[in-house]
């Protein structure tokens, strides 16, 4: 047995707003429609050595995600997230959380330019 540290990757999903529905994407069916899909694709045995994590961060909006995982398998997350029936954008993967908070300011000056294209 080694004692190297693990190391974990955060992935922040925005979750896209429909226009039919007034209250915005729902933090909880976008969860269990998630955990479901990776269960689907790849086991629960996979679901729980991944050690998948919803991480809640105070200083950024309710509208973004951010999933903590295992660097072996977040190619697998990255992959369950795309097949996933739920309209979102996947920003870019970090090794921490105060590199994420950045990308996440970063996204939200920008947003609307990006959206409106």
């Amino acid at each position: 047995m080694t004692l190297a540290k693990k190391k974990y990757r955060y992935i922040c999903i925005y979750l896209v707003k429909n226009c039919d529905d007034k209250d915005g994407p729902i933090f909880s069916d976008f969860t269990r429609d998630f955990y479901k899909r990776f269960m689907g694709l790849y086991g629960s045995i996979n679901f729980h050595k991944s050690n998948i994590r919803i991480v809640n961060v105070v200083a950024i909006p309710t509208q973004f995600v951010i999933i903590k995982c295992k660097l072996e398998f977040t190619d697998s997350i990255l992959l369950s997230l795309y097949f996933a029936n739920y309209p979102h954008l996947i920003l870019p993967v970090s090794g921490t959380i105060k590199k994420l908070k950045k990308r996440v300011q970063d996204f939200l000056i920008y947003k609307d330019f990006l959206m409106d294209s």
